[in-house]
């Protein structure tokens, strides 16, 4: 849709629905956000004129200027298609409708909603919402109604996320904040009225600064979802496409239908048509976070399920040994020729008491060097199509620059490699060498395997349609 790049982009905005006797109502949060923390030129407006915040109130958007690119509205439902229609004669091309009292609830709500996409429709506006919170652009845009010093707002980055739930979204900006992972722009679609995720697929699956959309989908209207597996087609030859279904048990289906009126449908058929088109379907929050952050960084393709790993503890390297199971991935045995390949470049002085089978158990004793030297042998092993890199930053040989020393390596490499450091402040430094130089680092050593488990789901999709051999 034409108008979601100035949706998202907007030199002037307005706000229906400020009040000028509450200042913590919706509208008047959202005023606040847009004009004084992201410096946009912003009117207020209100039936009854005034001021709010120092600035003069218009009574309409009739009556205020005419360079408006977006409206947010923030009214009781009853009074939207007035407001709608006043947006469409005034040439305005962009809204987002945070009000409820829609489709949501039935009834009359259904026959608004209708008459509001009508409105939409008719004056060629793009409209999101209505019962949603609205978008979040960092550094550029957010109209959210929740007070910013409750909500955490990740650094700006090339993940795209799209929610048709504004407290899922909520609590996946406060994730994301908390593991350093940036965001392109944060998307809350509601009752998705007129403009459907499927929009904002496309529209993200052309932007160059984004690498990965995720979307949390609770459902699909009337043929909404064939729509979405005909544009996911087109998108994920060139990035993946990371999906959250909600209301998946009957209990789910029936929450989905008194949230947002969505068709649940029926989990095998929805889970066939993601895999037909490329879509990555998480099962669970983990694995969002784990597809979302391993996927921004554009990692290398994972060609087979073979996974070499390295690891200074045995135990460690058990676990993950148990966890790729599970994902079917495999960790295969070296031979003697092959254990004393990688034998032959490790500190003389250890190299009796490590163990290379795979996973190779350097032991304590380790030192950056060894880790650099082993996971250079170790990549150039044809029956290995990806590194589990296991830091336990305890070991005394281990300094806080191995992370940029071993990604140095990778690069010579055109294979995947996935990090395990534990999330602590004083491995900062480590964590930060590895991804400044795109490996990305699982905070557990199960989310380091289903980052791996996410690239090689990919990495089989564009092996099937001929992208990669």
């Amino acid at each position: 849709m034409s108008g979601l790049k100035k949706m998202l982009n907007p030199e002037v905005t307005a706000v229906v629905g400020v009040s000028t006797s509450n200042p913590f109502s919706p509208g008047n949060v959202i005023f606040r956000k847009l004009c004084f923390e992201n410096g946009l030129k912003t009117y207020p407006i209100n039936p009854k004129g005034g001021l709010v915040e120092g600035h003069k109130v218009y009574r309409s958007i009739e009556e205020a200027p005419s360079d408006i690119d977006l409206v947010v509205i923030s009214v009781p439902a009853k009074y939207v298609p007035e407001v709608l229609e006043q947006c469409g004669e005034k040439g305005i091309k962009s809204v987002i409708v945070v009000s409820g009292g829609f489709s949501e609830t039935g009834g009359t709500g259904k026959t608004l909603q209708h008459e509001i996409v009508e409105i939409a429709n008719k004056h060629k506006m793009t409209m999101v919402g209505p019962n949603c919170i609205g978008v979040f652009v960092p550094d550029r845009l957010d109209t959210f109604f929740l007070p910013s010093e409750r909500v955490a707002r990740p650094r700006k980055g090339t993940v795209a996320i799209i929610s048709q739930s504004g407290g899922w979204l909520i609590e996946r900006l406060e994730e994301f904040s908390g593991r350093d992972v940036g965001i392109a722009a944060a998307v809350s679609i509601g009752n998705q009225a007129q403009t459907k995720v499927a929009d904002f697929i496309e529209f993200f699956g052309k932007e160059h600064s984004v690498n990965v959309i995720l979307a949390y989908i609770e459902g699909f209207g009337k043929d909404e979802g064939r729509h979405f597996v005909k544009v996911a087609r087109k998108i994920t030859p060139k990035k993946p496409i990371i999906v959250l279904k909600g209301g998946e048990s009957e209990a789910g289906h029936r929450a989905t239908r008194s949230h947002t009126s969505s068709l649940a449908g029926d989990i095998a058929i929805t889970s066939a048509a993601f895999r037909q088109c490329g879509v990555i379907q998480a099962v669970d929050e983990d694995e969002v976070m784990a597809y979302s952050k391993a996927f921004s960084f554009k990692p290398k393709p994972m060609k087979g399920p073979n996974i070499g790993c390295l690891t200074v503890s045995g135990g460690h390297g058990v676990i993950a040994s148990d966890e790729a199971d599970s994902y079917g991935l495999i960790f295969p045995s070296f031979n003697e020729e092959e254990q004393a390949f990688l034998r032959e470049v490790m500190t003389p002085a250890y190299q009796g008491i490590a163990s290379f089978r795979n996973p190779c158990d350097l032991t304590g004793s380790a030192s950056d060097i060894d880790y650099e030297r082993v996971l250079d042998r170790m990549l150039q092993l044809d029956k290995i199509d990806a590194a589990l890199l296991l830091l336990l930053p305890y070991a005394p040989g281990i300094s806080l620059q191995i992370g940029a020393r071993v990604a140095n390596v990778a690069k010579g490499y055109d294979k995947t490699v996935v990090a395990y450091v534990p999330n602590l402040k004083k491995y900062e430094v480590i964590i930060r060498g590895f991804e400044l130089n795109g490996i990305p680092c699982g905070d557990t050593i199960e989310e380091a395997v289903q980052m791996l488990n996410g690239i090689r789901k990919y990495t089989r999709y564009l092996q099937r349609i001929g992208v990669v051999k």
